[in-house]
């Protein structure tokens, strides 16, 4: 028996391995999910080991089986290139001969050509490249020498006015020595020009006194000298010591002989800080003073090194932008400190030395203007004796700062212009320590050779090879054309047979394209007329003798689909399908089609496998745990009830006949009775379950998987032409821990059980034994609907920001800030007739962003998730009243504000002429008026999402009357007026203004005029739930007569802001009444499942002790006159005001319905539900019995 089922199709237990493989675990607990996750990878691998232990040759079997598979779709495509590929090889041949000998011609050519055209340019490059060396040789010495002579010019002026004044040094102070200065900055192309006379300790103190005497008079003359006000001076940090500079500022500095403290500064200091700074303190500068005492009548720099001058009147930043005007450079970039004596004669070198002048030189100025406009790309690599290399690049007029290393390329090595900057007379100069001597190298770079070496011998080269190739060109175009035309055959080939593969199975495909006869193809998609007059030849059909059919259908999808938008209810069915159909891929299951919410499946077509009935119930099984994972998951995007989307399964096995009827969409089909069963199964099933007939349970039998079934108690099923059928559950599904060849020699009779007799355990025994995480699901839904809003919110923010506008509002109807930060408030004295909404502006709203690219910070949306988390927790475990119902709410409140048609919604036309845009802004302003606004302001939607999702906070399951007469706390502290709507609108409002929201209500409310406007939204929508208060109610309906009895619809206002706000105020109210009953007014079994839960916890309230009355008795005619007094009249009030597009007629068409459903099944309806309520009060009290004894 073992061999004859190995010698067959793949044996079961191996095919059963295999559909594990995509995400099965092998536990005793199939259904749960947790469990599943973490035995998965361990479940797989034991199998998979058994399996080779004890089914090597169906392994073998398998895999062959699968090599071939694979083959066969490689072989497909290797068709079609194949049959574009004839080509003439004697073609080839000649084309290739004569394209070797025309190109071998072009090369020669081309080639001597190349070199003669780049030859010349080489020598002009170099002839180039010699003339601006020199120039810039000359240049650079000559800014050298003009340093020099202006150190030595000055200090010529300032000894000669010393002996003049017959003032002694230290104790000499140049009067214009900032004018001095300037004109010296400008000979030598430095920037900071000071001076620090010598100070010996003879004269330290005598100095000392001599500063406090004068530094502020003179620092003050020379701000007035040369800015003419003192605006930029800051009368402080003045030392009556010598001073050090550190990180922390000026510090007093060590007991030295000799001092050399700051006098004069050009531009002179902002404060008196640098007075008496001692530049000896510096370790450069003092290596250099010594140095200059041995070289007395040279002028000496210092190594490079950031800019230090940020003590002077040239600030830090202003340095930074006079370099970023010249090259882009900054303070950070190489300069040099220079130093010269100044001697008691300025004619004697020999004489003493009584001060030193320094500035600071920025190697940047010292560059410039050495090269006409247009020259650019010569390197200047500068080095100095102190270890220092750095580059700049010449471009003209301008020297750019590359780096501190030497970036000259070595291709260019050979063009080396060396210039000696350390201009001097000392012998000694190069010996003498302290100071260091540059070196300008001169290199041409990339930009200044493509200044002469072009891609001109190139171009003349490429040109002559592109003539002899143009032989080769005329040549290849016919070629060219036909190899295109050839890869768009393949292209559409390849297309088309990919869309016949997915559509078809192999064989019908292989029918089709087999032969590669186009007749086939027409045959497929031809008219029924062009079919009728061929019908010699065969139609694409084919005879199963036994197969298994599966008919999968959404159970609960029709109510559901009806209170959502038609994007949520496909993203719904591509995430369900999409996952199905991987899983048909996996499981090697047949996909038929798909009807409406009905998924339709076969095993044993096209291929056949003697454990189809196995694979079809195993295929199921996982669909089952797929569907309720991804509802789970769905929900929090979704909303409402999405998990509660259950998979209602039936399968029958018999024989199928299948194929295509050819003509318009043809499409691959089954047909026969089979079908027609496996329909009926599935139209008898009960959602979560798997409804199989007595043939696919014989199946399962034969493959040893009896235990699987449980036999249906409820009675038979009737199914037309078969009559009374037996039909089976299928119970728990346990994949074989020991993989089998063949059936078991026991009878699986045995296995059998009545449903009766033990627990159905299936996949979905999970979800309805329980609801674990519904709760968070619908948190998280929440949060994403609020987080969606809040991005419109901050874009429209930004939109007003962007074009400096502040949001106005129609009318000055304001809430005080003080009001609305009150906590211990009465919202009920805060209901307003008008609430004004801002106007609309249609600069901002053509600016604003797309929300959706709108990044919220995540400690908002950590606040907000948690604000929501809070709120549910807030709501009782009521059977209505409770935080499901809220959610349920808030998705109506959604839906709604979706069907009004926003102006930022409408599309400019083309082009950009002003009549089309001021046409656009009119009718902009039109419509956001034809809407009042409502859909115009993110934070008028968002407030009232809020309301919704808050206005049954801390509900206690009791109308208000009921709140009243218990003379409850709350009832007395709201004047026994909305009782349970101002409760939970203080509730939820102090959550909200408390300190853990702050971010989040911020983020919802930037300035207080928007968050007095939200509190009074809130506060008007919230109290609008109460439809119950007769004052309240008349109160409304006179706001409704006042505003929409006047007039129809907002386009006949002229204007009046007043008149449209009432009319947005009281469309907001009514929306949120709607939205709080939306279940009478959406599908029949919507309102049927919230109908209950409202019966129950009334028939609570009144078994608790807090009605007066059985609900039942007058359940049936009060839902009655519900609908004829409140609903219907509120339908039609959303209809007439003119705003919710096609919400309005479907809330008006469900409502009568339901009314006519109700007013046909509501008696027997109200006995159903009360008989079930009574089964459990029984069923509690025996358990109760039970646990007591």
């Amino acid at each position: 028996m073992n061999n004859s089922w190995s010698s067959n199709k793949p044996a079961y237990s191996t095919q059963s391995s295999a559909l594990l493989e995509d995400g099965e675990s092998n536990t005793d607990n199939p259904d749960a999910d947790h469990h599943h996750e973490h035995d998965e990878h361990h479940d797989h691998r034991r199998i998979s080991l058994i399996s080779e232990r004890s089914s090597m040759k169906s392994k073998s079997l398998t895999e062959s089986e699968t090599m071939s598979s694979a083959h066969r779709s490689r072989d497909e495509v290797q068709e079609v290139r194949n049959a574009s590929r004839n080509e003439d090889r004697s073609v080839k041949l000649w084309r290739l001969a004569l394209f070797l000998f025309i190109l071998a011609t072009g090369i020669s050519v081309s080639y001597l050509t190349y070199h003669f055209l780049l030859d010349e340019e080489k020598e002009e490059f170099n002839i180039a490249y010699d003339q601006f060396s020199d120039a810039l040789e000359a240049a650079a010495i000559r800014q050298q020498k003009d340093i020099r002579e202006a150190y030595r010019t000055f200090e010529t002026i300032i000894s000669n006015y010393a002996a003049g004044a017959n003032e002694t040094w230290p104790f000499v102070s140049l009067p214009l020595f900032e004018s001095f200065g300037k004109h010296i900055i400008e000979i030598s192309g430095t920037e900071v020009f000071s001076l620090f006379p010598v100070v010996t300790r003879e004269n330290q103190e005598a100095w000392l006194k001599f500063t406090d005497q004068h530094y502020e008079s003179m620092v003050k003359e020379a701000h007035m000298l040369e800015t003419g006000t003192l605006d930029n001076l800051k009368e402080v940090g003045y030392h009556s010591y010598f001073t050090a500079p550190s990180p922390n500022g000026m510090v007093p500095d060590i007991e030295r002989d000799v001092y050399y403290p700051g006098w004069h500064y050009s531009p002179p200091p902002f404060t008196y800080g640098n007075v008496n700074w001692n530049v000896q303190s510096v370790p450069d500068y003092n290596d250099i003073i010594e140095a200059l005492y041995a070289l007395p009548d040279e002028t000496l720099l210092t190594g490079v090194r950031p800019y230090a001058g940020g003590g002077t009147a040239l600030s830090d930043e202003e340095h930074a932008h006079m370099h970023s005007e010249i090259n882009d450079s900054s303070s950070d970039y190489p300069h040099s400190f220079v130093f010269h004596p100044v001697h008691l004669n300025a004619e004697d070198p020999d004489s003493p030395i009584v001060a030193f002048i320094g500035s600071a030189m920025a190697w940047d100025f010292s560059l410039l203007h050495m090269l006409p406009e247009g020259v650019v790309g010569i390197l200047a690599v500068i080095e100095n004796n102190c270890g220092q290399t750095f580059t700049y690049r010449i471009n003209g007029p301008n020297a750019l700062y590359l780096g501190m290393k030497d970036m000259h390329k070595e291709e260019y090595e050979p063009y080396e212009r060396v210039v000696d900057l350390a201009l001097h007379t000392n012998p000694a100069f190069e010996l003498t320590p302290g100071h260091c001597q540059f070196t300008m190298h001169l290199y041409p770079d990339t930009e200044f050779a493509e200044l002469y070496l072009s891609s001109a011998p190139k171009d003349y080269g490429l040109s002559i090879a592109g003539c002899f190739g143009f032989m080769i060109l005329v040549f290849s175009v016919y070629n060219g054309f036909v190899h295109k035309r050839n890869e768009k055959l393949i292209a559409s080939a390849a297309r088309s047979n990919a869309v016949v593969t997915s559509l078809f199975p192999e064989n019908i495909r292989n029918k089709i394209v087999g032969d590669n006869n186009p007749r086939n193809f027409h045959d497929l998609v031809g008219s029924g007329s062009d079919l009728v007059k061929d019908l010699t030849r065969p139609p694409l059909a084919d005879y199963f003798p036994v197969a298994t059919v599966m008919y999968a259908d959404i159970c609960g999808f029709t109510a559901w689909s009806s209170v959502r938008e038609p994007s949520q209810v496909f993203k719904l069915l591509e995430a369900v399908y999409g996952s199905f159909d991987r899983q048909c891929r996996h499981s090697k299951v047949f996909k038929v089609e798909t009807q409406g919410d009905c998924y339709i499946a076969a095993t044993g077509i096209p291929d056949y496998y003697r454990d189809h009935a196995v694979r079809m119930v195993l295929f199921a099984h996982k669909i089952s745990r797929k569907m309720s994972k991804l509802t789970k998951q769905l929900e929090t995007t979704l909303g409402p009830d999405t998990a509660d989307l259950k998979l209602k399964i039936g399968i029958h096995t018999g024989a199928v006949t299948a194929g295509v009827i050819r003509g318009d969409k043809a499409r691959f089909q089954l047909f026969g009775d089979s079908v027609n069963v496996a329909s009926r199964m599935e139209s008898t099933g009960i959602g979560g379950r798997i409804q199989v007939s007595q043939e696919t349970a014989e199946s399962l039998r034969s493959c040893g998987k009896g235990h699987w079934l449980i036999r249906r108690d409820e009675g038979t099923v009737i199914v037309k032409g078969k009559g009374d059928i037996q039909t089976y559950w299928i119970g728990k599904v346990i994949e074989p821990k020991r993989i089998s060849t063949a059936p078991t020699a026991k009878s699986d009779s045995a296995s059998e059980t009545s449903a009766s007799e033990r627990n159905l355990e299936g996949p979905f025994a999970e979800q309805l034994n329980s609801a674990d995480g519904r709760e968070d699901r619908l948190v998280e839904w929440n949060a994403t609907v609020f987080l969606a809003i809040l991005q419109h919110i901050v874009a429209r923010r930004d939109a007003y920001a962007s074009a400096s506008h502040e949001m106005e509002f129609a009318s000055a109807h304001d809430l005080s800030l003080a009001t609305a930060m009150k906590s211990d408030f009465k919202p009920l004295d805060e209901v307003r007739e008008i609430i004004a909404l801002p106007k609309f502006d249609p600069e901002v709203a053509q600016s604003e962003q797309d929300p959706h690219t709108i990044e919220i910070p995540s400690v908002v949306v950590t606040e907000l998730r948690q604000f929501i988390s809070t709120i549910s927790g807030f709501y009782r475990s009521n059977p209505f009243h409770n935080f499901e119902h809220a959610s349920h709410v808030t998705m109506s409140v959604i839906k709604l504000l979706s069907r009004i048609k926003a102006p930022t919604d409408l599309e400019m036309m083309e082009g950009n002429d002003e009549d089309e845009e001021k046409y656009h802004d009119i009718h902009a302003q039109s419509l956001h008026d034809h809407t009042y606004g409502i859909t115009s302001d993110p934070l008028t939607q968002f407030a009232c999402a809020f309301a919704a999702l808050v206005h049954d906070v801390d509900h206690e399951g009791v109308p208000n009357a009921q709140l009243v007469k218990e003379k409850a706390a709350i009832a007395t502290l709201y004047d026994s007026r909305s009782v349970a709507e101002q409760n939970s609108l203080v509730i939820a409002w102090n959550l909200f203004m408390g300190e853990r929201f702050e971010n989040l209500r911020d983020c919802v409310c930037s300035t207080p005029a928007e968050l007095s406007h939200f509190r009074m939204l809130v506060v008007n929508a919230v109290m609008a739930t109460d439809i119950v208060d007769k004052d309240l109610k008349q109160l409304r309906n006179n706001r409704w007569d006042t505003a929409f009895k006047r007039s129809s619809v907002g386009f006949k206002d002229n204007g009046n802001r007043d008149n449209i706000n009432r009319k947005a105020t009281i469309v907001i109210e009514h929306l949120i009444q709607a939205s709080d009953i939306s279940h009478t007014m959406q599908h029949w079994h919507v309102y049927r499942k919230w109908n209950e839960l409202f019966f129950r916890e009334c028939y609570k309230a009144w078994k608790e002790g807090r009605a007066d009355k059985d609900p039942s008795v007058d359940w049936y005619k009060g839902e009655i006159g519900f609908f004829d007094f409140y609903i219907i009249p509120l339908a039609k009030k959303l209809e007439s005001c003119g705003v919710f597009g096609k919400s309005s007629d479907e809330f008006l068409n469900y409502a009568r319905s339901n009314r006519a459903e109700w007013e046909s099944r509501g008696e027997d309806v109200v006995r159903e539900i009360l008989e079930s309520i009574k089964q459990e009060e029984r069923h509690d009290k025996l358990l109760d019995q039970i646990y007591s004894d």
